[in-house]
């Protein structure tokens, strides 16, 4: 999980440089299994992406390689310094109800 701090204002720009970085740099990325991305309600300057991953080593590799690419992609954007946690899947449910 990784928790990004923007300067005032710029989120929307900014989030939309590293949606395009997710939606290309990662899929191709061994041991990629999706992510998410969740906008802060309270604070509009805070995004948070969840990425998933295989195993620890896949995750590793994208922090030198996906994780390093988009923090250098949207440097100018950023008010202070980008939060990594590391988090073992528990339990989860993911649907989608067609109707």
């Amino acid at each position: 999980m990784s928790i990004w701090n923007f300067k005032k204002g710029k989120r929307e720009e900014a989030f939309a440089e590293l949606d395009l970085i997710l939606n290309s740099l990662s899929q191709k990325a061994p041991g990629f299994r999706g992510y998410m991305s969740l906008l802060s309600k309270d604070n509009p300057n805070v995004a948070t992406i969840l990425t998933l991953w295989q195993d620890v080593e896949s995750l590793e590799a994208s922090e030198k390689g996906v994780f390093a690419e988009a923090k250098a992609k949207v440097k100018n954007y950023i008010d202070k310094a980008t939060c990594l946690e590391n988090y073992r899947v528990f339990s989860t449910q993911l649907f989608q109800n067609f109707k």
